[in-house]
């Protein structure tokens, strides 16, 4: 699907970063290590956790939600308030990215 493809959700991070300040790293990678049709995975650092944290299409009711996964941590962490403050920011930018990767799947699904 068009919108898995690597090139294509490039396309959109980069769209998405024209649109609006990203503070964290943001990167899409070959899902798996296999290009093909099912390879855009986003991943987004946050600056105040280590957290592995990605977005990816999943297949619900037959439909693709862009859905973001926070893989498990081995240890708590402690931020201050600009810490907080910081990692609120990256997770509302975090939604607003997923919301953007949904908007543009079902764009180019509303077209098939």
């Amino acid at each position: 699907m068009p919108y898995r493809d690597q090139a294509t959700v490039e396309r959109w991070v980069e769209e998405f970063r024209g649109l609006q300040p990203v503070k964290t790293h943001v990167s899409v990678l070959e899902k798996d290590f296999t290009s093909g049709p099912d390879s855009g995975l986003v991943v987004v650092s946050l600056r105040t956790a280590s957290t592995v944290t990605y977005i990816q299409p999943v297949l619900i009711e037959d439909l693709p939600r862009w859905t973001v996964t926070f893989e498990a941590r081995n240890e708590s962490f402690d931020l201050d308030s600009e810490g907080v403050a910081a990692l609120a920011h990256d997770l509302s930018m975090l939604a607003q990215l997923c919301e953007f990767l949904q908007t543009k799947t079902d764009e180019i699904i509303a077209r098939a």
